[in-house]
């Protein structure tokens, strides 16, 4: 009975969490609103994926893909309904409390470095997306920024944390969740069924430029699009947000949603100095900063959701990061940056 009732309250918290989630996002949703309204949208003039006549065409483009990630959740769930859930490994509530500190701090100094150094080399800031990639200013990116970028986050965000982890607080690959005995085929099925909605909806109702390729341009550009992406993004955002970070929000918390939100917002910050954010007044600030939000909250909590279901922080980034959206929707960036004529 006892165990029973530990259950029940354990749903109850749970279900006031999810409406509190929900509550949150409709009031920070409606004060963006707001915000739109009255700044406008600076960075729509920076030729994005689809041309829009006004910010607040932006905006509701924005609770469109939010309303999907909300139909995307229910549809993960769905799918791992049967699960039995696997918990990622992580240390105990006060050490996870000490660890979450140092690792926000050298998250915060690794986004400012990356800013310092993408100008110090003449490039864009180099944030969690390249300059260009899925959302922004579709400008000519060079080959070496494309190098500085990818090498800069996957040994700042996966190589460093996961040796110090290591080397210093006596860590395991195992106890880090980079390497785990997971049921593979169990998590490959949720992958592909992910895979092909979610390209689906991609290819029909972001862009489809994709498919106006020729085979030489889709096979050169996709490798492209698909190698940087993995070391620049991907692999990234797996071992520093999934495996190391996220298991410390669930420790700390002790909650099943609080976790999730958190790794919309970590997700969120990761993209802090995007190439299409602008700074050059209070009010073009407060827009981007919006628009971060809207733009990578729900594909944040959706990759929390996928890592939580199946408690493989790998699953995310085959089924929903390095090719939906990267490969599927940033192929014929890379084609244009390397050039790749049609022949």
């Amino acid at each position: 009975m006892l165990h029973n009732g530990r259950v029940i309250n354990m749903q109850i918290r749970t279900r006031k969490h999810v409406l509190y989630a929900i509550a949150g996002y409709i009031g920070v949703s409606a004060a963006i609103y707001f915000i739109f309204r009255k700044f406008g949208a600076p960075f729509v003039a920076h030729q994005p994926l689809v041309e829009y006549a006004s910010a607040m065409e932006r905006f509701w483009d924005f609770q469109a893909g939010s309303l999907w990630g909300f139909v995307l959740i229910g549809l993960i769930v769905l799918i791992t309904r049967g699960y039995r859930n696997r918990q990622l490994q992580s240390p105990g509530r006060g050490t996870s409390k000490k660890e979450l500190s140092l690792l926000l701090g050298y998250m915060a100094f690794a986004q400012l470095l990356g800013l310092v150094l993408g100008k110090l080399f003449g490039f864009h800031a180099i944030s969690f997306h390249l300059a260009g990639s899925i959302y922004g200013n579709h400008e000519h990116v060079k080959l070496t920024e494309m190098l500085v970028w990818s090498c800069y986050n996957f040994i700042v965000y996966a190589v460093l944390p996961v040796v110090y982890l290591m080397l210093k607080k006596g860590y395991t690959l195992s106890q880090l969740n980079i390497i785990s005995n997971k049921n593979v085929l169990r998590d490959t099925m949720v992958i592909i069924a992910i895979l092909i909605i979610e390209s689906i909806v991609q290819l029909g109702g972001l862009s489809d430029a994709l498919l106006h390729l020729s085979p030489r341009q889709i096979l050169l550009g996709g490798f492209a699009a698909f190698s940087f992406n993995l070391f620049g993004t991907a692999i990234p955002t797996a071992v520093f947000l999934f495996a190391i970070l996220y298991p410390r929000f669930k420790a700390v918390t002790n909650s099943a949603i609080v976790p999730i939100v958190f790794g919309g917002l970590a997700y969120t910050a990761l993209h802090f100095f995007d190439s299409w954010m602008v700074f050059r007044s209070p009010g073009a600030f407060l827009t981007s900063l919006s628009a971060l939000f809207l733009q990578y909250f729900m594909p944040g909590v959706v990759k929390s959701v996928l890592t939580d279901r199946t408690g493989n922080p790998w699953v995310h980034m085959w089924a929903y990061h390095v090719i939906v959206p990267h490969v599927i929707i940033d192929t014929p960036h890379f084609v244009d940056a390397l050039i790749l004529k049609n022949e």
